[in-house]
């Protein structure tokens, strides 16, 4: 192999696989007629990763000299283009003893071991199902992905459910404990019924970018994200979703608490701060009274002192004690409407999930979980 490029066109690529591939993955390096290829795969993601750069990608100034494939580490490939500096860097194989990757810049030389391997003919072509437009898509991942639990114990709840039906789109993730569902009405395309991993649905802007469009596709037991020019790809995780609408509660019947958005995210924050439990084991109890709402810690997470505050409600409300992880509400206050400034917590009981919205309307649903309270 023997090939120039641009050192910033390819950081910028292997950046963008770094989402997807730890340091001790494999990566392979393909220079093919006038395309460079990377593809590589991680074990402990179960995600696949390819990008196909080209000699038409002004930027890259990619001059395909000799042809080849090879397989090194991406850690110590990424870190040596990243030393390399943003110049023109010729990079090709020495076979002196053990095969290597050699990367010369205008000031040093960097090697590392590779090895020998066939072209990889990148991904198959399968059932498209669905095509979105990039910023839209990782828009609606991001309304609904701070909900996917952190417990590897559910695998199925480490996803985010994706579901195409008669023209109405549904995205959601809940861990148990918390939930986030959006809704919306689409473009008529083929059904489908998703499960995108976390590592997925954070990134899909990051690796794809914002501009164009996104196909997905479906083939043998793997789903396929594809531009142009780039694609990952992952096994299909065969498990039905739970039907989540059935905790979606009746606002005619639940109390509506308003409070001014700025004041109770920095009390919520507050507390999570001071509790020595951290985020995930933190219990503050709302007491609502007329037109306040105390903020008490209930002894669990908090240790060493008490702490306490009163926030004036915007709205005259009944009496009523709830016990809440704070964390759960402040990320459904992050993900509002922008412009909001008015958080509504609308309230069944002290048992039954609750709603967290603004005053602006909006088709993704917020709903936390109380905990119960001695």
């Amino acid at each position: 192999m023997k090939i120039k490029i641009n050192q910033k066109s390819l950081i910028l690529i292997l950046n963008k696989m770094s989402s997807f591939l730890r340091s001790n993955d494999l990566i392979t390096v393909s220079a093919r007629n006038t395309c460079l290829y990377l593809y590589g795969s991680s074990f402990s993601t179960n995600i696949s990763s390819e990008i196909k750069l080209s000699t038409k990608t002004e930027e890259a100034n990619l001059e395909i000299i000799e042809k080849s494939s090879v397989q090194v580490n991406f850690g110590a490939f990424i870190k040596a283009i990243r030393e390399s500096g943003n110049e023109l860097l010729d990079i090709g194989t020495s076979n002196a003893e053990d095969l290597r990757l050699v990367i010369n810049s205008s000031e040093f030389e960097i090697d590392i071991f590779a090895k020998d391997v066939d072209y990889h003919p990148g991904f198959s072509k399968g059932e498209q199902v669905g095509k979105f437009e990039l910023e839209y898509l990782g828009t609606l991942f991001k309304e609904v992905s701070y909900s996917i639990s952190k417990f590897k114990s559910r695998p199925l709840f480490n996803h985010v459910h994706f579901q195409s039906n008669d023209s109405k789109l549904l995205i959601e993730a809940t861990d148990s404990h918390c939930m986030a569902r959006h809704s919306d009405v689409t473009i008529p395309q083929n059904k489908f019924d998703l499960l995108i991993p976390e590592v997925v649905s954070k990134n899909v802007n990051k690796y794809f970018g914002k501009q164009g469009k996104i196909t997905i596709e479906i083939k043998d037991n793997f789903i396929y994200f594809k531009t142009k020019e780039n694609a990952i790809k992952w096994e299909l995780y065969n498990k039905d979703y739970p039907n989540t609408q059935r905790l979606i509660p009746d606002k005619e019947k639940m109390s509506i608490y308003e409070l001014e958005l700025k004041s109770f995210k920095n009390a919520l924050s507050r507390m999570i701060k001071l509790s020595d439990g951290g985020a995930y084991n933190t219990l503050v109890k709302l007491e609502f009274d007329k037109n306040i709402v105390k903020l008490i810690n209930a002894g669990m997470g908090f240790s060493l002192f008490n702490y306490h505050q009163e926030i004036l409600l915007l709205n005259e409300v009944s009496e009523m004690s709830i016990g809440v992880n704070p964390k759960y509400i402040l990320e459904a206050i992050n993900h509002l409407p922008k412009g909001s400034k008015v958080v509504k917590l609308v309230i069944e009981s002290n048992i039954h999930p609750f709603v967290v919205e603004s005053e602006l309307i909006s088709d993704t649903v917020h709903l936390a979980t109380p905990i119960r309270m001695n």
